[in-house]
């Protein structure tokens, strides 16, 4: 899967993006056609926000995570997008 990485008032950093790589990874689980992921990094009054915009299968989903470091960010977009693609993936299945 091709990630686009978008980082604001912050410094680019290859290993985040080498561990977002391998998280985000698991989301090819549960849909067969990614057109297109994007996650941002932007520096917020001392936090990091994080959002991710994934279109796959015909559908957008997206996750939004704050907190102070930039892994911790990762993890909590791993969740939130695994839970909505899993979802639609049970939705999908059952038809």
């Amino acid at each position: 899967m091709k990630i686009n990485y978008t980082w604001k008032h912050l410094d680019r950093s290859e290993a985040a993006e080498k561990y977002a790589d391998e998280k985000l990874e698991r989301v090819t689980k549960f849909v067969q056609k990614i057109v297109s992921c994007e996650v941002s990094f932007e520096a917020i009054h001392g936090e990091i926000s994080a959002n991710m915009k994934l279109h796959a299968d015909g559908n957008n989903f997206n996750a939004h995570n704050q907190d102070k470091d930039v892994y911790v960010c990762i993890d909590g977009l791993e969740d939130k997008i695994l839970s909505q693609v899993s979802k639609h993936h049970d939705k999908k299945s059952q038809h």
